[in-house]
């Protein structure tokens, strides 16, 4: 009997076939999963496997948790925000869209006057400044102002080395010498620095039938870095590793797995060469989950070095990452999906959990984190 045809692949010869007549065109609809092939609709197509397995609910985590990487805005209200982390077994929560300016002094006094504790801020770089003589000393006092004032930290986003570009049209790399005194100001304020930089390489990689993130990148086209207009995966990453290189003292910690988590062997690599970086896991346990065996060696290894984040707000309700990530590092479920979603926000497939030893999911739920928020180094 000949296998089934699956579905990403039905939706990649959809994409790519040879121009035809209007009539016999296969179309995609672009919504979810429905999808037109030779004139038969397949509609919100996701198959329920005939696979049986275990299925373990996580509604908390094991130990409490420190969400090192989130999102709100001035529109949040703090009680709701502290309630719904009560209910995920959330600590703390750190907002890493704190802004710059009153808007920072804004964000503080609404949600770190609420709960200094638990709902921590971290401060943004006005890069629109970069052409200014003066911009990293002005940079480096807005940070000695934001620390007095009660900021845990800077988060740095994807922008600078992507697309961040100076009044010359020169692109502004991440390791540029003119932000070497900000890197060292957060070292002396113990400061930890948040930095995206780069996305997973399937972005940096045409839109085509071999590129496994096609679905996604078919929805959000303007999250595809392909073209001579932007600089190469390995450039990008590469001025990052570099940049950690040259700040010894500064606790930094890579977003998104450093967006290598389809190449542990690399990601293991830096983390040896850089005793200052930290990474967290937000937005990217899907590629975790699909390799077990590799990433519950990873994590283990590097239990001293890998942080909790669901790169969500607490208790947002149309993506409740938090349940799903307790899933994946406390249990030893099978195939499940890594997202609750119409359609796969990333990548298109199930994962597995890694079922962590406790002293390693205290680590990576809260200890990491609160030894980075100390501006403390990793262990070593």
């Amino acid at each position: 009997m000949q296998a089934p045809i699956p579905l990403f692949l039905i939706l990649l010869l959809a994409a790519t076939a040879p121009v035809r007549a209007a009539d016999d065109e296969p179309k995609v609809t672009g919504t979810g999963r429905a999808v037109y092939v030779d004139g038969e609709l397949l509609k919100d197509y996701d198959p329920k496997p005939a696979l049986v397995t275990k299925v373990t609910g996580t509604p908390r985590p094991k130990f409490p948790a420190t969400d090192i990487h989130c999102h709100w805005t001035l529109q949040q209200d703090p009680k709701l925000l502290l309630a719904a982390m009560d209910e995920t077994g959330v600590r703390a929560a750190i907002n890493l869209s704190g802004g710059t300016g009153s808007s920072l002094d804004h964000m503080l006094k609404r949600f770190h006057d609420a709960a200094p504790d638990r709902l921590l801020i971290f401060a943004n770089l006005d890069f629109k400044q970069i052409d200014d003589p003066q911009f990293a000393s002005k940079m480096c006092d807005d940070l000695e102002h934001a620390h007095s004032a009660g900021v845990s930290g800077l988060k740095i986003f994807k922008d600078l080395g992507l697309t961040l570009h100076e009044k010359s049209g020169k692109l502004v790399p991440i390791d540029d010498a003119r932000l070497d005194p900000i890197w060292d100001k957060c070292a002396q304020l113990k400061m930890p620095v948040l930095i995206h930089s780069g996305d997973p390489p399937p972005f940096f990689q045409p839109i085509d039938r071999f590129n496994e993130r096609w679905m996604q990148l078919k929805r959000h086209p303007d999250w595809s870095f392909f073209g001579s207009q932007f600089p190469s995966y390995d450039d990008v990453l590469g001025q990052h590793i570099r940049m950690i290189r040259k700040h010894p003292n500064t606790a930094f910690i890579s977003a998104h797995l450093a967006n290598t988590g389809d190449d542990l062997t690399k990601l293991g690599k830096w983390l040896d060469e850089c005793p200052n970086m930290y990474t967290d896991f937000s937005g990217r346990v899907e590629e975790l989950g699909r390799q077990p065996y590799a990433a519950r060696k990873f994590l283990i290894k590097y239990q001293d070095r890998v942080m909790f984040g669901t790169d969500r707000y607490p208790g947002r309700l149309d993506q409740p990452r938090n349940s799903i990530y307790y899933r994946f590092l406390e249990t030893d479920d099978e195939y499940f999906q890594p997202f609750d979603h119409p359609f796969a926000p990333s990548g298109d497939w199930r994962i597995y959990g890694v079922f962590l030893p406790d002293e390693v999911l205290r680590k990576i739920y809260n200890e990491n984190a609160s030894r980075a928020l100390a501006g403390q180094l990793p262990i070593q």
